[in-house]
């Protein structure tokens, strides 16, 4: 699909059309071809750097059809910030310093920043750049899968009939073969029906509901590559134009139009790069830019679940990268009454626990006077999902895994071998999360820091120097060289504080308590 505001029509007398990309029109073809040229030509370039040169290629061009042609090749473009340390890290780092002091000027400015890029053992460029690298702006287009421009307009077309689907009331279709996967589609997206013949569905639509369901047009725009998938096939869709009086046309295509279409192994791509609703949409984003999404890789509708009260398919899977550990996430947003009951019947067969989040809005009852009936931890939320809860829920799951861990290890003696070993290296060596066996190193000659186990003999010998040294920049270096690079963390545990005289990091001392 396409955001609604890119969608190009053409109406005659009753009947509305997609205006189709032409395969056989040199302009379309050659646009195609440019802007397919513009991501194969520009990795390594900021999403800003590209943004501005296709801007300049929609002058004197129909831009919907522009911007709608880009929005598909951006779903495959691989963008990232590229940074040498993190930029919610470095912004925090900065603005604590900044604070001590009211910056009036640029050379105040330049005088904090150099400050935080020693303190951080980093460059003042590399901190400068790392400061926005997260912002869409600033992230790096690092890899781009090539089509040829052909394809590129045939799935096009799909995405403009999509869109136009999107506004339907509902739609008659005609088949001949495949008409099984066409119904097991139906289920899966769980859109309303009625079978008028052996080959004939008729399928409502989102404007038919009480209230307009984003996730509901979604799922009956994704029908669509599976009905052009059957042998013969015709369509016949309502589709409302709510302008000064709202109007209803037919959108009406068949089997004859299969060629202007996405070929077959495209169609999964627009598929995965689509939400159900703002509201999904909105949570991914927002959990994608958090720190605990460094720990749980979070996957959209990743598995068909086979319950007895029938098929259910989750919205998310949270996995966690180092433990052993997943579980799912569904949220109910506005439907039908019927449907709530049928997919809390779901929820309620499930054989493992999965957090919920439940429009406590729901048009169709009162959530507070229900009776959910449901064994699964569940968060009620009004507009967003309170992601915090979610967190919390998440953290709770990797805690009790830690818990386990830790048992299973206790017996065990950590062996532990030179004045240096890496968390994640021993962590690999065992099995377990670094979290566990942090919890699980009991040998009185090491010290457990953040990422590595320190000897009590080699931290001997960093105190021993630090007492010679009085600058902080001197000390820095001196355990840097030891193999150490977690400076802050050693000074406090030897005893060390840090006396900062204004901003210059050159002027710092460090004493012992």
């Amino acid at each position: 699909m396409l955001p609604s505001d890119l969608l190009i029509t053409r109406i005659k007398k009753d009947n509305i059309y997609p205006d189709f990309a032409q395969l056989d029109a040199a302009e379309h073809l050659e646009l195609a071809e440019e802007l397919i040229d513009v991501y194969k030509n520009l990795t390594g370039k900021k999403k800003s750097e590209i943004d501005e040169l296709l801007e300049e290629l929609e002058q004197g061009l129909n831009f919907k059809r522009v911007r709608g042609l880009r929005t598909l090749l951006e779903r495959r473009c691989t963008f990232t910030s590229q940074f040498t340390i993190d930029p919610v890290q470095a912004r925090r780092a900065v603005f604590e310093v900044a604070n001590r002091k009211k910056i009036a000027n640029r050379k105040e400015r330049a005088e904090v920043i150099e400050l935080v890029a020693d303190a951080l053992n980093v460059s003042v460029g590399d901190l400068e750049h790392s400061l926005w690298a997260d912002l869409e702006s600033e992230v790096i287009l690092v890899n781009f899968e090539p089509l040829s421009p052909e394809e590129l307009l045939k799935w096009y077309n799909l995405s403009l009939a999509q869109t136009l689907l999107f506004k339907s009331t509902g739609m008659t279709i005609a088949v001949k073969g495949k008409a099984p996967e066409i119904f097991r589609a139906i289920k899966y997206f769980g859109l309303m029906y009625l079978q008028e013949g052996r080959d004939r569905i008729r399928v409502e639509g989102a404007s038919s509901l009480l209230k307009l369901s984003e996730k509901y047009g979604t799922a009956l725009a994704k029908l669509l590559p599976i009905i052009v998938k059957s042998e013969e096939w015709e369509l016949d869709a309502e589709i409302v134009i709510r302008r000064e009086t709202p109007r209803i046309y037919h959108f009406v295509m068949d089997s004859r139009d299969r060629n202007l279409l996405l070929r077959e192994d495209l169609m999964h791509e627009e598929a995965t790069t689509t939400f159900d609703s703002s509201i999904e949409k909105r949570f991914y984003h927002e959990f994608a830019a958090l720190p605990a999404a460094k720990s749980w890789k979070l996957i959209r509708e990743p598995d068909v679940i086979f319950t007895s009260k029938g098929v259910f398919i989750p919205d998310f899977k949270f996995i966690h990268k180092e433990l052993d550990i997943e579980t799912y996430f569904e949220i109910v947003g506005f439907w039908t009454e019927d449907y709530i009951r049928r997919k809390l019947a779901k929820l309620r067969a499930l054989p493992f626990t999965m957090l919920v989040a439940i429009d406590k809005n729901l048009a169709c009852f009162n959530v507070a006077q229900f009776d959910l009936g449901l064994d699964q931890p569940v968060i009620l939320y009004s507009k967003k999902v309170p992601i915090g809860d979610v967190v919390r829920y998440l953290a709770e799951i990797e805690q009790e895994a830690i818990t386990k861990q830790v048992e299973q290890l206790k017996e065990t003696e950590i062996e532990l071998e030179g004045n240096l070993i890496f968390l994640k290296e021993l962590a690999q060596k065992y099995g377990m999360s670094q979290e566990a066996l942090k919890k699980c190193v009991k040998n009185p000659e090491y010290v457990v820091f953040k990422e590595v186990v320190v000897s009590n003999k080699l931290l001997r010998e960093v105190k021993g120097k630090l007492l010679s040294i009085k600058s902080y920049v001197e000390a820095r270096r001196a355990i840097e060289d030891t193999g150490l690079k977690n400076v802050d963390e050693v000074l406090a545990h030897l005893g060390f504080t840090v006396q900062w005289k204004g901003l210059d990091a050159s002027a710092a001392t460090i004493a012992l308590q």
